[in-house]
């Protein structure tokens, strides 16, 4: 997402990559004009038509964020996609900056993409054939084109993509609503736009002041408190329609709108796949990849191609959390390998052209070892399963020594604070692999830690916890962070993961599965995904493991009590005892490789 914010706003989209060579404008006509959707509504939509004779295979990105900045502030450098002859197409999505019509996220990308596809295809200055890119939302409005049916579309390069569900990343991350990031993008990513548009001044106004009101509320940070979601706020429309959202039960249909989780077929195209270590949507991007691996070795069709770099939301310079990955990270380099719109001009060529173009099926970026690896897919075969045990004195080793148990007090009141990782939010609140010794202090977080490795250690696949836990309370959080300390004391998160007690048993990924309340003083097990890295812990470094109740603004902060109905029951502190041994086996589980591939 991209919207251009101020640094205490949320930043939401890539940085460019810079801009097309002015030197030699690769661009024989900049034409605006309008798409005509199935119900008559227009749509703006800019075209960078290419200096010869056409018809060329076009390229088509849609997003709510004014295309009119795509050519100097995008994503990709338009002008190299229009030098390597293609009919580039920028385009408004419905409701937004120069296009009609009023704006409703995700549902109305389905048939409007299918429309915007065919009659791009349709063009003259189009041979048929339509290619897509985007990162975020406009990841979003490519799969949703491929939902409505858009026989023109040959191939999609999506990127931050949270397309495959909303219920992982997106609205909700182990039953937890994500009210960092929901407000953060309706409040300072869209209801601009839709203030400015609105054509009754005293409308205007008011929803104006309704928009101050959510300004007070995030900066004094009434809108986090336990329950806040599910209580009546005075906020402006598009914040109250992500509110409401968060609201509705996990299984809703409305989650669904929009999304491929249940029509994963539709996506019958080749994809690729761009995401980042500490991205919001890392979570959905790989399991989108694994799903559509799994399906081209069960079928044949086309495998995903994957990349991924040490990157946030909004950021892929390899510089973040107050850590720098060395140059190589930069997407403006990749290790030697072009830069993403060099990246992006190979994939098209060779899948709308047909061009020869040596792409490894999977590059990521081993954080750690600094380099770039290139694999056949992710994650390798051959990878292992190490557990590391939660012990006494707050060790973590390779075996279960004797019973033994560990308490916190969860506050919600006193939230423990969202410091770095896989985050969408606003100032102070950045994403990356921010030192976490601030946190670790607090009387509400435990932490259990490795010896100084004498080897080096990578993981290079998925991370989970399995946390045994009892509460005085009837539901609870539980908040894991995956560490590398360093021989200095720094204390870094590589990844992290929630879930709510009493969505222990819903799937992830659909919602199903019906949420039940914990029973006070009794044994409960945990699984807690905190998605996939690719981490080398080297000699002297020790791994470490933090758990806590909560991570505001990020994630809702749980009452610790059941609430089926929403009714934002009063909230209560409750005492969490963490169990560990060889009868309660909490431990961390890593995917690892015995040797990092060169």
């Amino acid at each position: 997402m991209s919207d251009g914010t101020s640094e205490a706003q949320p930043q939401t989209g890539f940085r460019a990559t810079g801009p097309a060579d002015d030197s030699a404008d690769p661009v024989a006509e900049r034409r605006e004009t309008a798409c005509a959707l199935r119900d008559g509504t227009r749509l703006r939509t800019l075209l960078l038509i290419p200096h010869g004779p056409g018809p060329w295979p076009a390229l088509l990105t849609r997003h709510p964020y004014d295309i009119a900045r795509e050519e100097r502030e995008g994503m990709l450098d338009v002008g190299r996609l229009v030098a390597a002859g293609y009919l580039v197409a920028l385009q408004d999505v419905r409701g937004r900056y120069g296009s009609e019509g009023v704006f409703v996220p995700c549902a109305q990308e389905v048939d409007d993409g299918a429309d915007a596809v065919a009659w791009l295809a349709g063009l003259p200055e189009c041979d048929g054939t339509v290619g897509m890119w985007g990162a975020s939302y406009a990841s979003d409005t490519q799969f949703a084109a491929l939902l409505g049916g858009s026989p023109g579309l040959r191939a999609v390069a999506a990127a931050m993509t949270p397309a495959l569900s909303a219920l992982d990343g997106f609205r909700f991350r182990g039953g937890v609503p994500e009210i960092g990031s929901t407000l953060a993008w309706t409040h300072y990513a869209i209801a601009p736009d839709l203030i400015a548009r609105i054509g009754s001044v005293r409308e205007r106004e008011a929803e104006t002041a309704r928009w101050e009101a959510t300004e007070r509320a995030l900066t004094d940070r009434s809108a986090f408190r336990a329950g806040a979601p599910h209580t009546a706020q005075d906020a402006e429309a598009i914040v109250a329609w992500g509110l409401d959202l968060l609201r509705e039960p996990l299984a809703s249909g409305r989650h669904r709108e929009g999304k491929v989780v249940d029509r994963i077929e539709a996506v019958d195209v080749p994809v690729f796949l761009i995401g980042g270590w500490f991205d919001v949507f890392l979570g959905p991007t790989l399991e989108l990849y694994r799903r559509l691996l799994r399906r081209a070795k069960n079928t044949g069709g086309p495998a995903p191609r994957l990349l991924v770099g040490p990157w946030t939301h909004d950021d892929f310079s390899g510089r973040a959390g107050g850590a720098g990955f060395g140059p190589e990270a930069s997407a403006d380099h990749l290790g030697g390998h072009g830069d993403l719109s060099t990246q992006h001009v190979l994939w098209f060529g060779a899948t709308l052209r047909a061009a020869s173009a040596d792409l490894p099926p999977v590059r990521v970026f081993l954080m750690g070892a600094n380099r770039w690896i290139e694999l056949g897919e992710f994650p390798p075969p051959g990878t292992r399963t190490l557990e590391l045990y939660l012990n006494a004195e707050g060790t973590l080793t390779t075996e279960a020594a004797g019973p033994g148990e560990r308490r916190l007090t969860s506050d919600p009141a006193r939230p423990v604070p969202t410091c770095g990782g896989s985050v969408l939010l606003f100032g102070p609140f950045g994403a990356g692999p921010e030192d976490q010794a601030a946190i670790e202090a607090r009387q509400d977080v435990v932490s259990w830690r490795t010896a100084p490795l004498t080897e080096e250690l990578t993981v290079l696949g998925a991370v989970r916890a399995v946390i045994h836990l009892t509460t005085t309370g009837n539901d609870a959080d539980v908040i894991v962070r995956l560490c590398d300390v360093s021989p200095d004391g720094v204390s870094r998160v590589v990844t992290d993961g929630v879930q709510r007690g009493s969505a222990r048993v819903v799937d992830p990924v659909t919602g199903v599965g019906r949420r039940r309340p914990l029973e006070p003083g009794r044994d409960h097990e945990f699984v807690i995904d905190l998605w996939s890295t690719a981490h080398t812990f080297l000699p002297g470094h020790r791994v470490r493991v933090d758990v806590a109740p909560s991570s505001s603004p990020r994630w809702e902060v749980g009452s610790n009590v059941f609430d089926p109905s929403g009714q934002a029951a009063e909230p209560v502190v409750a005492v969490y005892t963490i169990r560990h041994g060889a009868a309660r086996p909490s431990r961390l589980v890593l995917q690892v490789v015995l040797t990092a591939p060169s």
